[in-house]
Order: structure tokens, then C-alpha cells, then sequence
């Protein structure tokens, strides 16, 4: 028991002693985004600072970047800005008329602060708490960076859509607390890739590049390779692939916020596929071939 609490001492020690930097140059986040027959990414970059009750903020843009299924457009939107500031190893975000904890890296485990959602009127309210589970330190792109997992509380109504926080990066879900009492609700979804001057690109693999969307040439492709069907589904689908395909091919499923939900790797070039253990709701099913090629399409699970 001792011997565990010198450890965690020691750790806490290195963790509350390295710099903390949030929002540097250059910084920009990109999130994983769809909605019904929208699908897209969200765009989060430092565009300046401001002075917001007597604080130093980063000011942050966010911008989401959609494609409309049913009607082939195109379309961007500023969706708002965010005025952050990081002190003493904790990132502040202004919401309410004042400042909140976003990410608390002085945490240990056990900890816990209270987030703030949207707005005052929203049907999720307006705070919750969230508490960390563990903390410790990773290394990216050579930077030795301290990370959290976080949890939310028990009657908690917003929380990350990811437990993992890093230190620059902040949370591998949305940068911001997500409404969890309404289904189907957000405003960006999982992290695909973050940037800044210093740091370089960081990117995790869940699109084919941090500004990807499925349109209209990508969809025609998509469609003239495999097809599923039906869509959309109850229990089961079937994959059938339209051309040729030299060797094994992996097939994989992903929710709207990037989870990986099933991994196949098959030779076959129709497939059945048991979807019955998915929840309601959109998915992406993703075709990789021997050599690399990927190519996505949405599926939609309802319960019967």
C-alpha cells in the first residue's frame, strides 16, 4: 500500500511540474460529424486572443463543414466561438456569463469538477460533474504529454463524448461536454486529427484525411464498388461487391462518433453481416482492401 502511494505521489509530482500549453499557434482540431443525411466534420482553430472579464482568452472558431446527402450540396457554418484560457494547469471556457473548468490537469484520480453545457435552457440543464478515473502520461509525436480518463458522475446530463483528455489536445471526443439525457444530439463528434505550429500534426487514423467528406464523386465510386443492403436494416445486411477483389478484404463498422463497433476480414464477395447487437441509429461500414484502398458508406440501424 505505501509502496502504491509513493508511486502515485511521484507521478503527481512530474505531472503538476511540466508545462502546460493550450491553444498555441496554428492550433486546429478537426471532429468527426453526421447528423441524418448530413455528414461531415467540425473545424475548431485559434483564430486570436481577447479580454473576457479581466482573462487573457484564446478565442476559438468552430466551424462545421457538411455534405447533404439527399440534395448533393455542399455547405459550410460558422456554429460559434469559444473564449478559453489556461491557468495553473487548468483550461478555463466561458460559459453563463462566466468561466468554467474544462480540463483539469491538476487532477488526481478520484477528483472531480463540474462542466457547463450549452445554455441555461437547454432540456439536459445547464452543469454536470464529471470525475477522473485515472491519470498518467503518453508520447506524442516525441512530446511527453500528461492525459486523464474521465467519467461522468451518476446523474451527470452532459459529459466528453470520449474518457480520454491529453494535455494540448484536450478530450479524443469533442472538445466540449455533449448532452447525454437526448439521443442524437451534439455538436461534433470523435477527434480525427489535431495540429499546431510546434507540434505538428497529430492524426488518428478515422478518416482518409482531417478534412475528408463523402460527396458526390466519393459516393458514386462508393456505390459502383459495394453495395448494401437494406437500409435501412433491423438485425442483419449484406455486403456484395460490384467489382473484382484480389485477396482479403477488411470490413469494419463505425458509430457517428468514430468507435470502432465490428471488425470483419473476409474473401468473400458477399457477406452477411448480424448488426442486431447495434443500437438505433447511423453507422458508417468501411471497405479496406490489401492494398490500402478505403471506401465508406452510411447504413442506418432501426429496432424493430
Amino acid at each position: 500500500m505505501k509502496t502504491n502511494f509513493l508511486f502515485f505521489l511521484c507521478l503527481f509530482a512530474i505531472l503538476s511540474t511540466e508545462a502546460q500549453v493550450w491553444a498555441p499557434s496554428g492550433a486546429t482540431w478537426h471532429y468527426d460529424w453526421a447528423s441524418m443525411w448530413y455528414s461531415g466534420y467540425v473545424k475548431v482553430n485559434y483564430t486570436g486572443d481577447t479580454i473576457v472579464d479581466g482573462k487573457s482568452c484564446k478565442i476559438l472558431k468552430k466551424e462545421r463543414f457538411t455534405y447533404d446527402w439527399v440534395n448533393h450540396i455542399y455547405s459550410n457554418n460558422v456554429i460559434g466561438y469559444e473564449y478559453t484560457y489556461l491557468e495553473n494547469n487548468i483550461v478555463y471556457y466561458y460559459r453563463y456569463g462566466k468561466f468554467f473548468k474544462l480540463y483539469d490537469f491538476n487532477s488526481v484520480t478520484n477528483d472531480s469538477w463540474k462542466v457547463a453545457g450549452w445554455d441555461s435552457s437547454h432540456p439536459c440543464g445547464d452543469t454536470a460533474i464529471v470525475v477522473v478515473d485515472t491519470i498518467g502520461l503518453t508520447t506524442l509525436n516525441s512530446f511527453s504529454l500528461k492525459y486523464l480518463t474521465v467519467s461522468p458522475n451518476q446523474n451527470a446530463t452532459w459529459a466528453f463524448s470520449s474518457d480520454t483528455i491529453i494535455e494540448r489536445i484536450g478530450s479524443l471526443g469533442y472538445m466540449f461536454p455533449e448532452p447525454i439525457c437526448v439521443v442524437d444530439l451534439y455538436e461534433g463528434g470523435a477527434l480525427r486529427c489535431y495540429y499546431d505550429d510546434s507540434f505538428g500534426l497529430f492524426e488518428r487514423g478515422s478518416a482518409p484525411a482531417c478534412d475528408y467528406i463523402t460527396g458526390v464523386e466519393d459516393y458514386h465510386q462508393e456505390r459502383n464498388f459495394f453495395n448494401v443492403y437494406p437500409v435501412p436494416a433491423t438485425s442483419i445486411i449484406t455486403l456484395e461487391f460490384t467489382k473484382h477483389i484480389i485477396g482479403k478484404t477488411m470490413i469494419e463498422i463505425f458509430d457517428i462518433l468514430g468507435n470502432r463497433m465490428k471488425a470483419i476480414t473476409t474473401d468473400k464477395i458477399k457477406l452477411i453481416i448480424d448488426i442486431e447487437d447495434l443500437k438505433s441509429g447511423i453507422y458508417f461500414i468501411s471497405v479496406t482492401d490489401q492494398i490500402g484502398f478505403s471506401m465508406k458508406q452510411k447504413i442506418i440501424k432501426n429496432v424493430p
